[in-house]
């Protein structure tokens, strides 16, 4: 990877290759730094435990990325759609964008607020 080290993943053995890809992609079309705050979660995690079944975390498929104020999170998501991210969460509130490549039974393409 050109802009991460496998100490800014949590189970970085456990991350999907097509994720980590598109994810130095994103860096590169964003044009600012990127500070992961979630990355894999093993099913037995609090969040995904909460879940009727686990999420795209669980599978090593997502990440979730600091992001505050309007125009940081409109240029997040314009670079994430542009590098071929097509499951995007916003949270206003927690400031992150969710950006991941799917998993089985997922829609393939979606955006979510939080």
């Amino acid at each position: 990877m050109k802009y991460f080290t496998e100490s800014e993943f949590n189970n970085f053995e456990m991350m999907d290759e097509n994720l980590l890809s598109m994810l130095d992609d994103l860096r590169e079309a964003y044009g600012h730094p990127i500070k992961l705050t979630s990355t894999y979660r093993s099913p037995d995690h609090p969040i995904e435990a909460k879940k009727s079944k686990p999420g795209e975390h669980a599978y090593g498929a997502a990440v979730d990325i600091a992001c505050s104020g309007g125009k940081a999170t409109y240029k997040l998501v314009k670079a994430a759609i542009d590098v071929g991210f097509t499951r995007i969460g916003i949270s206003r509130k927690k400031n992150f964008v969710h950006v991941g490549v799917g998993y089985p039974d997922a829609p393939p393409v979606t955006i979510w607020t939080y």
